[in-house]
């Protein structure tokens, strides 16, 4: 792989858009986790009640299923940001992996952990 197309002003900006990101999927990871906290505790709580109505289980499942699909793909996008800053520390950072040329300006502000050029994207290279 080649070292990274850009000079240490323009990385250190991608870097410091990659940590905000991080920061805030972080912060959003708490929230959900205290979300589910909370409904496993009101959960529990209702259990020693006989009054369930069927229609508010399926929507508490429902729910449920939904903050942890949320919970998992925010953690791999903070995987995913993680690795674009490894990327940079390893001095790759803004090379594409399936066709080891530059990935755009552009691309990188709008999906600065990519790994993947738009060529590559278009021509289904980034699996």
């Amino acid at each position: 792989m080649k070292e990274s197309p850009f000079d240490q002003e323009t990385i250190q900006y991608f870097k410091d858009l990659l940590l905000n990101k991080r920061e805030e999927a972080q912060t959003q990871i708490d929230i959900l986790e205290d979300r589910i906290t909370n409904l496993d505790e009101a959960d529990d709580a209702d259990l020693s009640s006989f009054t369930h109505h069927l229609g508010d289980v399926g929507s508490e499942v429902e729910e449920d299923e939904m903050n942890f699909q949320l919970l998992e793909r925010t953690k791999k996008y903070v995987n995913e940001i993680n690795d674009a800053l490894e990327r940079i520390e390893n001095g790759t950072y803004g090379i594409c992996e399936a066709t080891g040329k530059p990935i755009e300006k552009g691309r990188l502000d709008a999906v600065p952990h990519t790994r993947f050029s738009m060529e590559a994207k278009e021509k289904g290279l980034d699996k």
